[in-house]
C-alpha cells in the first residue's frame, strides 16, 4: 500500500486535499453556529411595503411602545397608482413561525387613518436596526447555479428571502421571500397573559 501511495502521490493529494478543505470549511461554519446563542426576540416586518416611495400612502412605524398604521390619501396626481395595502407579520424565532397581524381597514380612500395596531402582544418595542441580543433583519440572496449550469445552461434559479443574522449565523424568516419586505421593529418584551 505504501508503494502505491509513493508512486501515486499526486493522485492521493488530489483526492485528499479537497476532502480536507471540505472538512475544514464545514467545521468552521458549524463552530460559528455553536458560538452564537439563538435569537430571543421576535421581529416585526411588513411585506408589499414601499416606505421609501414618497407617493406611497401607507406607513407602519414604531412610536414609543406601540406600532402605528397611517394611511394618507394620495394626491390626485398619484391616485392612478392603485397601491396595495401592505401585510404585517411577526416572526417568533422560538417557534420558527411568522403570523400575520391584521391592519386597519381603509373604508374611505379619501380619509386619513392613524391607528395603533392591535394584536402584537408586546409590552416593550424597539425600532433599532439591531435586536438587544445582536441580531439584524437582513436580505439574503442565494443563486441556484453551479458549475454544470454555468457551462451548459439551464437549471438556474434564485432564492431570495430575509433572515435574522448575527455574524455568520443566519435563520431564514418564513413569509419574507419578497424583495419589498421591510423591517419595522423588535418585540423586546412580550406581553404577559394578563396584559392582553
Amino acid at each position: 500500500m505504501k508503494a502505491f501511495f509513493k508512486e501515486n502521490l499526486v493522485l492521493a493529494a488530489g483526492i485528499a486535499l479537497p476532502l480536507l478543505l471540505t472538512l475544514i470549511f464545514f467545521g468552521a461554519t458549524q463552530m460559528g453556529k455553536i458560538a452564537v446563542d439563538p435569537p430571543a426576540h421576535s421581529v416585526i416586518f411588513a411585506t408589499n411595503y414601499y416606505e421609501n416611495n414618497n407617493a406611497y400612502p401607507y406607513r407602519i412605524v414604531v412610536k414609543g411602545d406601540e406600532v402605528r398604521f397611517t394611511y394618507y390619501p394620495p394626491d390626485e396626481k398619484d391616485s392612478y397608482h392603485n397601491w396595495q395595502k401592505p401585510r404585517l407579520f411577526v416572526y417568533d424565532p422560538t417557534k420558527d413561525a411568522s403570523r400575520e397581524i391584521a391592519l386597519p381597514v381603509v373604508d374611505n380612500p379619501k380619509k386619513k387613518i392613524d391607528q395603533t395596531i392591535e394584536g402584537l402582544n408586546a409590552r416593550k418595542l424597539s425600532d433599532l436596526k439591531e435586536s438587544p441580543d445582536g441580531y439584524s433583519f437582513d436580505y439574503d440572496y442565494r443563486g441556484g447555479g453551479n458549475l454544470m449550469t454555468e457551462l451548459f445552461g439551464g437549471g438556474y434559479h434564485s432564492r431570495s428571502h430575509h433572515v435574522l443574522r448575527k455574524g455568520s449565523y443566519r435563520i431564514v424568516i418564513p413569509k419574507s421571500e419578497r424583495y419589498n419586505s421591510q423591517f419595522i421593529g423588535w418585540i423586546v418584551e412580550p406581553a404577559e397573559a394578563g396584559d392582553e
